[in-house]
This record gives structure tokens, C-alpha cells and sequence, in this order.
């Protein structure tokens, strides 16, 4: 899943961003609520962390914004030391849930986890596309659109793709992509997976020319990098 985090406090966005990273998430922060609404004008999110003052706007004031945007964003509040009236202003402004600052790694988490599911089940099939790195996701059609050309994958290709693109720069583990891709990691070989990278990688063109390399990391998994123009090639 792709998280928002507004977190004015650099060394605690930095916590966040390292405990949702090894929840298998993947975490962009911002410092303040503008620059967070510019991007989520372009790019999908599938949860919104904030500070309650995030960094030019206080949370109750964001929600209302985020949702203008990216509508049925899930939103978690994070709160230092709170007292009962914030929360209650925060739940009110439409927030799902409340955190205390500094956050517990697996509480924050396992809260994570569930407003993600409770925003699944009532989040539209319509659901917005997702734009990664210039290559537009549309779960309805299980197409991808980049470069004026669109490609139809099947709906193991789509979640992988979206999977790699959702972690650029990021390893992906095998397990990861068993538990996302597969939702089991029964019964599935080694050379499945390889063979749906390789599809991937092909109707993607995902080449170190065209400014993507989908590189295989022995005995972990995958990883997806742009390559800069002119920049080197990332190692196959």
C-alpha cells in the first residue's frame, strides 16, 4: 500500500517512514499539508498519516482537503500527548482513527492494518487510478497507460506491476510478492514468479534505455529503479 505521511518532526517521520516500510508498506513523506495535496492531485494514496498540525494546517482542516482530492482517503490522526476534546474533534472532522505520538511500532501498525480494511470494504470499485513514475494503474480494466500506448495485463501481472511500482527503488521480497500477488505462499514455484517478472518487465518495457530496470536479487526477491536519462544502468 502507498502511505502519505505529514509529519512536520523530521526525526519521527523518519521512525514512521522505517516502521511502515518493514510492514511491507511503501512511505512518502511530506512536511507540511500543501505539497501532499499537489502530489495526491497526480498519485494515488491509499492512506493518509498526519501530524494534528500539519505543518501549515491543522488535521480537521486537511481531511476535508484530502478527501477532495482522493475521496474515501482513510485518514489517521497522530497526536502528541492528546486530550479527549482533540480527539474528538479529529474523529469528527472525519478522521478514521487517533495515534499518540511517539507512535508504538506494532500498535501503529496493527491500526494501519485495520483502517485498511475497513476502508476496503467500503471504498467504490470505481476506485481512482493510480499515476507511479509515469505509468497509470487502472484496476478496473487491469490496464496500464504509459508512454501514449496501453497495455492489458492479467490480474496477476496488474498486482505485480503495481507492487513493483508501488516500492520503486525499494526490494521486494518473494514473500511479499507471494502474500500480494498470490495471496498464498503455497503451492506457487520459484520459476512462476521469475516468469511473471519476465512478462512484467516485457509488455512494461521495462528497460534500462526506456528508464526503468526490473532487477532480480538472488536467494530475496525484486527490485524496480528509474533510471535517470544518461544516468548508469542498474545491474541485471
Amino acid at each position: 500500500m502507498r502511505i502519505a505521511l505529514i509529519e512536520p518532526d523530521l526525526p519521527h517521520a523518519k521512525l514512521i517512514g522505517r516502521l511502515i516500510f518493514a510492514g511491507g508498506h511503501a512511505c512518502e513523506h511530506f512536511t507540511s499539508s500543501a505539497p501532499f495535496l499537489q502530489r495526491a492531485a497526480d498519485e494515488f494514496f491509499d492512506l493518509l498519516l498526519t501530524e494534528n498540525w500539519a505543518g501549515d494546517h491543522c488535521a480537521e482542516d486537511v481531511i476535508p482537503l484530502a478527501r477532495a482530492v482522493l475521496p474515501g482517503l482513510p485518514v489517521v490522526v497522530l497526536m502528541t500527548a492528546p486530550r479527549e476534546s482533540q480527539i474528538v474533534a479529529a474523529l469528527h472532522a472525519g478522521a478514521d482513527d487517533c495515534l499518540s505520538k511517539p507512535v508504538r511500532g506494532p500498535e501503529m501498525l496493527a491500526r494501519v492494518e485495520a483502517v485498511l480494511r475497513r476502508a476496503g470494504l467500503r471504498r467504490p470499485l470505481q476506485r481512482r487510478r493510480d499515476v507511479i513514475g509515469g505509468y497509470t494503474f487502472d484496476p478496473v480494466t487491469l490496464a496500464v497507460t504509459f508512454r501514449n500506448r496501453t497495455v492489458s495485463l492479467t490480474p496477476k501481472e496488474f498486482r505485480f506491476a503495481q507492487l513493483l511500482f508501488s516500492n520503486l527503488s525499494r526490494p521486494v521480497s518473494r514473500a511479499h510478492i507471494l502474500e500480494t500477488v498470490w495471496t498464498s505462499r503455497r503451492d506457487v514455484r520459484s520459476r512462476t514468479v521469475d516468469t511473471h517478472a519476465s512478462r512484467v518487465r516485457t509488455k512494461l518495457q521495462l528497460r534500462p534505455e526506456l528508464g526503468y530496470s526490473l532487477t532480480p536479487l538472488y536467494g530475496f526477491g525484486y527490485q524496480l529503479d528509474a533510471i535517470p536519462p544518461g544516468g548508469p544502468a542498474a545491474p541485471e
